[in-house]
Parts: C-alpha cells; structure tokens; sequence
C-alpha cells in the first residue's frame, strides 16, 4: 500500500489567521463533553452542505498557500521512496530525524530544512532512480496535479533493498526494483521475473522481460494486474525506466520547499502527518 502524508504549517502559532476566531469560539459541546468549536460546525456545514462559509474564510487568510479550503495543508504522496533516496544521497539531512508519523518541526529546523532541499535538487540532477511509468502509444499519461498544473504518471522504486509490493488492488500487488518491475497476486505467488513492461492486449494483461519472454497474467478474484492511480488514471502500459531523481522528486521538493518558505516568512514550524 502507497503512504500518504499530510504537511501542514503550524497554523496555531500564528495569531493573524483568518480561522482564529471561529477556532477559540465554543459553539457547542459533544455528548462525551468534549468542546465543540464553531470552526468545527463550519467545516461540518461545508463537507455535508457545500456550505460557503469556510471558503469565504479560507479565501482571505494569508496562510492560504494553496489558494484553497484549508490551503494551509496538502498531500504529499511518496515519502517513504523520497527519505530512502536522501539516506542514500544526504544522510545528514535534518529531516531523517523524524519519523513523519505526527512530527512537529520548530521553525530553526524548517530554516536548515528549506536550505536542504534546494542542494538536494541540485545534488539529485547527477542522481537516476528507478520507476515505473504509465506510456500509451508511447507517451507518459499526464495527470492534473494541486498547482493547476499537470506531471507524468509514474511510481517510484521505494528505495528497499527487499522486495516491496506498494502497488495493486485486491488481486494482483505490484511494485519496482532495481531490475524491473515486480508482480504477486493476493495469494503472494510471484511472478517467476521482473519484468521490463506490464502491457494490456485485447482482453489480457502481458508481461515482457529483458530478454524477450512474455509471461501471461491469469485472473485472480476476477482482475487482472491493473496500474491506475487513486484517480482512475492509466494507461496501455507500465514500463521499468530509470529518471533524473529531480525529476522522479520533483513534487514532494516543490511541496515541502514551498510550506518551509511560507512557515520561514510566518515565522512558526511544519506538521508531517501520516494519513494512510
């Protein structure tokens, strides 16, 4: 299963966000007792209503970095693959001092952390690593990212000496290597070699290895191996390559350099949370 994390700034810190009234105002109190907030009523009223309250409030707040509902948070997919890459290649990295489960970083650290990641890019331009790529008819599948913007679908080798299986849905697991891209179904029967392209063919799922053999996927619970992400996106192929790590990176460098400036100029520290 792939991880996700969520990176937040340490809004609490910071007295001029726009979420600060509604979140020191009681509104209520729960069952058990616990105090109920009026922000707690407000996100309630958004998620189940589409109410416009919090966007409004969202809107006007300078912690917004995404220009979204509670933009002062995001995402952020392919931690473990990235801290393993930065064992590799800056071991000293202030980050590897943290297990990214629910972790607090005080600003001084987020200051050394921002300097970081820009060496780290530049150190990752001389840096290949593995991944496996969605192709059809020959070109990477794009997908929508958070900026407005678009990135190539791909998943990276998560940087374990042991074979690792991250991928799939609940019949076939997937997941890269050094050598290629490796497959198990449910019941943990491994395909006999990795392989350098998983591709769809009429109603059949094939494997090609690098030299030659095709190895023909068989059901199981009814599905083939199937490479869509969380969104649905995928595509006719899934082929081994080797890319620039800034570019394999890319995402998680612009995510956590891009909170580490907006804490540095608001003066307060990051939240990793582990989602999944």
């Amino acid at each position: 299963m792939q991880t996700w994390h969520d990176l937040k700034l340490d809004i609490f810190r910071v007295s001029y966000r726009a979420c600060r009234p509604y979140q020191e105002k009681i509104d209520d109190f729960y069952d058990n007792g616990k105090i109920r907030f009026q922000w707690d009523m407000i996100r309630q009223a958004y998620i189940m209503a589409g109410d416009q309250t919090l966007p409004a409030i969202c809107e006007q707040c300078p912690l917004n970095i995404k220009h979204t509902c509670e933009g002062c948070h995001t995402e952020i997919e392919g931690l473990p693959a990235f801290l393993n890459i930065l064992v590799k290649y800056m071991p000293e990295s202030v980050l590897l001092n943290y297990k990214l489960y629910h972790d607090f970083i005080d600003i001084d650290i987020v200051r050394q952390l921002y300097n970081e990641m820009e060496d780290f890019r530049k150190l990752l331009d001389d840096v290949k690593w593995p991944v496996a790529k969605v192709m059809t008819d020959g070109q990477p599948v794009m997908i929508p990212d958070d900026t407005g913007g678009e990135h190539e679908l791909f998943y990276p080798w998560e940087g374990e000496e042991d074979d690792t299986y991250p991928n799939g849905s609940d019949s076939y697991y997937w997941g890269r290597n050094k050598n290629g891209i490796l497959v198990k179904d449910s019941f943990g029967n491994k395909a006999p070699y990795p392989f350098v392209k998983l591709y769809k063919e009429g109603f059949g799922v094939y494997g090609l290895t690098a030299e030659g053999k095709i190895h023909t996927f068989v059901p199981v619970l009814g599905k083939f191996p199937n490479w869509n992400n969380q969104d649905g996106y995928g595509g006719q192929e899934l082929v081994a390559s080797d890319e620039k790590g800034s570019h394999v990176f890319k995402r998680q460098l612009d995510i956590i350099g891009m909170f580490a400036e907006e804490a540095m100029k608001n003066n307060t520290g990051l939240i990793f949370e582990q989602l999944i």
